[in-house]
């Protein structure tokens, strides 16, 4: 119902012989249409590949405008509908001490509150779709044969970045039907040996747990992230990136960006936030060397906030290594891996995203002066 009033007091009001738009649909749409960026050719799912998790294999994204890239490699978005909102929040730590840091947002630096924040950015940024501005967006959205009619380019912005927050909610972005999963779900059958040893280094030895909650935490199942901020000395490429400093100003949290999920981590290759890493073995060899041998990682940006306490010097060996990345593996989804058609169809028992509406971390929206309840 929020749905049909929500279409009905942004576009007008429609026929009862009209049937009422799917956001869902009109996101997916907007997803995979190459002509909204200029020049056209460019599309979100140009960067976001469903072959690779919604990641990008290449290291940064050439934008529509090809002499221009980006800056960052682009994440995965399997899951990024479930990120907390950015804020700081106190944390208790297993010592019983409690402190204060940043967690959550969208974009690896937090700069998006949430989702809706993070979606109508690219249309804008001149190394991604390269518009102009609002009215431009909106005079490519209204030659389409799937977007409503909209009086201004306001709220057909607004209207867009709901249905894209819409898709990305959707059960394909979410459908948790990973071997962990049903290990988790109580058959001890879906890892094997190698994967088992490597649940334990994970809990223990690695510290990943530490970082990537197996536990439920902000959803009922499990995002294997805390997503907070930290400087993993990620090796140096091109020009220097403040990361986290660039949204808080403070000196402690340049370099810093925020923790992925690892679901289905295994797809999402080349890995942290530059791209400077091209395996996932090559990412744990990196956190289990780093601080032992700096000549093969070389130099990274910002020295003085990189984390020495919980990676650099882990102390495991090649075979823990080994079982370490094979249960890494065991966080790819089923329905991507396997996957037949263009996007991958989640497990019918997937809950609708209006079973879960309340639980979605998604509230900038509601402040934007296009929204309206009734």
């Amino acid at each position: 119902m929020l749905l049909r009033l929500l279409i009905l007091m942004t576009c007008g009001a429609v026929s009862s012989a009209q049937a009422t738009p799917d956001l869902p649909e009109i996101g997916r749409s907007i997803f995979t249409d190459p002509t909204l960026s200029n020049p056209p050719g460019q599309s979100c799912a140009t960067c976001h590949s469903p072959n690779h998790a919604f990641a990008d294999p290449r290291r940064v994204s050439p934008g529509a405008n090809p002499t221009l890239k980006g800056t960052r490699n682009a994440p995965s978005l399997m899951y990024a509908a479930l990120i907390p909102p950015f804020a700081y929040e106190d944390i208790l730590l297993p010592d019983g001490s409690e402190i204060w840091a940043w967690e959550g947002g969208l974009f690896q630096d937090g700069r998006a509150k949430d989702l809706f924040h993070q979606v109508s950015q690219p249309f804008f940024e001149v190394h991604e779709m390269n518009l102009k501005d609002k009215a431009e967006l909106a005079t490519k959205l209204q030659q389409t044969s799937y977007f409503p009619k909209t009086k201004s380019p306001e709220k057909a912005t607004y209207l867009a970045s709901r249905a894209l927050v819409e898709f990305l909610k959707s059960p394909l972005f979410r459908p948790f039907d990973s071997p962990f999963d049903r290990y988790r779900a109580g058959d001890k059958t879906a890892l094997n040996l190698s994967q088992k040893r490597g649940l334990e280094i994970y809990r223990t030895t690695a510290g990943c747990a530490d970082c990537h909650f197996l536990e439920p935490q902000n959803w009922s199942q499990p995002l294997l992230s805390d997503f907070g901020y930290d400087n993993l000395g990620a090796p140096a490429l091109g020009k220097k990136d403040p990361g986290l400093f660039a949204v808080t100003g403070d000196p402690a949290d340049l370099g810093k960006f925020r923790a992925p999920s690892l679901r289905n981590v295994e797809l999402t290759a080349p890995y942290l936030h530059n791209g400077s890493i091209k395996t996932l073995r090559g990412v744990l060899e990196f956190y289990n060397k780093r601080d032992l041998e700096p000549e093969r990682w070389g130099v990274t940006d910002y020295p003085e906030t990189v984390n020495h306490d919980d990676l650099g010097d882990l102390g495991l060996t090649d075979q823990e290594i080994t079982d370490l990345l094979n249960f890494l593996h065991a966080f790819t989804d089923h329905s991507l891996k396997n996957k037949t058609t263009p996007f991958p169809i989640p497990p019918k028992n997937t809950p609708i995203t209006e079973s879960l509406k309340l639980k979605f971390p998604d509230y900038t929206h509601r402040l934007d002066p296009n929204f309206k309840t009734e």
